[in-house]
């Protein structure tokens, strides 16, 4: 009886961590090839970047994901947070992603830490990122 006990609680612990990390594992399958983690990749903005652009115009949890939904589902040039970055990569195409889908990548990206590299401080002290 305790070892069945033990299995319910392991596989609701772990049920409950695959669900967690949904919105990381969406990132990775749907986001992660052009917004890579880092700079290295000159696809789109890399995605700590679109996070701080996007933590600055909408910094409340529910804004921020509402706004990312709102992006991806119909991307406009004239709304967008980052003219600078569709100049360099133009706008990112409609991708036709779930709202589902891109709600819990939203919130991933909101929860995680995101670090912000020493060159894109850089960047940004120069006034560049806001035009």
């Amino acid at each position: 009886m305790k070892l069945q006990i033990t299995g319910v609680i392991t596989t609701i612990f772990l049920m409950n961590n695959v669900f967690a990390s949904d919105g990381e594992a969406l990132y990775g399958q749907l986001c992660a090839s052009c917004h890579t983690p880092n700079a290295s990749v000159k696809i789109a903005p890399p995605i700590f970047a679109v996070v701080d652009h996007v933590r600055q115009a909408y910094p409340q949890r529910e804004d921020f994901i509402a706004q990312i939904i709102e992006w991806v589902d119909e991307p406009k040039e004239e709304v967008a947070l980052m003219p600078g970055a569709i100049r360099k990569f133009n706008l990112m195409p409609k991708l036709g992603y779930s709202q589902n889908d891109v709600k819990e990548i939203a919130e991933y990206l909101f929860d995680k830490d995101t670090v912000l590299s020493k060159e894109y401080k850089e960047h940004k002290k120069k006034g560049h990122g806001s035009n």
